[in-house]
């Protein structure tokens, strides 16, 4: 289980306020910590990438002014050795085009090779569908394939091209509050975290909890 956040936003804006609600959330959110590893994908003039095998409330990420981005903190299974090469966003390209991509939840047996986990194969299964669908399209179709052929918990999933973020809220169980996903917006900024961002922060209340089952277009 993880903890992950999406914001899109009119104008660029220094996302350091936003990093700091997932720093929060991790550390003291729902089933804390969430210690092993974080990384996030932003994007203003410029894009920027940065993983990191540390805890999001240890680290200081890089940043640029951003007008988008996702951010996840990951909480690894019990016994598990941190790897650099398993800490979210994973990055592909399709046609030319660059992507980034998060998920929370377990997916049983799902690695395509050895050395991978699951959602590197999650999103393998993204990128095949884009070669000849939409992002939210190909994000729908890998999630329920995986749906229908695997036992899981949740496939809730971040899917960014740097100017839009897709958001799928799939758990296997239909009240599952700790894989939650809930939608803030307020001055144009549009907000989903694994938890009510007001919980985290000095904003006003106003989370709508996304459900289960809705993909949504940032």
């Amino acid at each position: 289980m993880c903890r992950m956040l999406a914001f899109k936003s009119p104008t660029k804006i220094e996302p350091l306020w936003i990093v700091d609600i997932l720093r929060k959330m991790a550390r003291d959110g729902l089933n804390n910590p969430h210690g092993d590893g974080f990384g996030l994908a932003i994007a203003g003039d410029a894009r920027l990438g940065y993983n990191s095998v540390r805890s999001i409330w240890e680290d200081t990420p890089p940043l640029i002014e951003s007008r988008l981005g996702i951010v996840h903190a990951r909480k690894a299974s019990t016994g598990y050795a941190v790897n650099s090469d398993h800490v979210h966003p994973f990055y592909g390209v399709v046609r030319g085009k660059g992507y980034a991509f998060c998920h929370n939840g377990t997916i049983f047996d799902f690695a395509s090779i050895p050395g991978t986990i699951d959602t590197q194969r999650y999103f393998e299964l993204v990128l095949n569908h884009m070669e000849r669908r939409s992002p939210a399209e190909a994000l729908g179709r890998a999630a329920n394939f995986v749906a229908d052929n695997f036992r899981y918990t949740s496939l809730n999933a971040f899917l960014t091209d740097f100017e839009s973020i897709w958001v799928l809220r799939m758990n296997a169980e239909k009240n599952d509050l700790d894989h939650g996903l809930y939608l803030y917006e307020r001055d144009g900024i549009k907000i989903v975290a694994s938890e009510p961002v007001e919980s985290f922060s000095d904003l006003p209340a106003g989370s709508r909890e996304i459900t289960n089952g809705e993909l949504l277009a940032l």
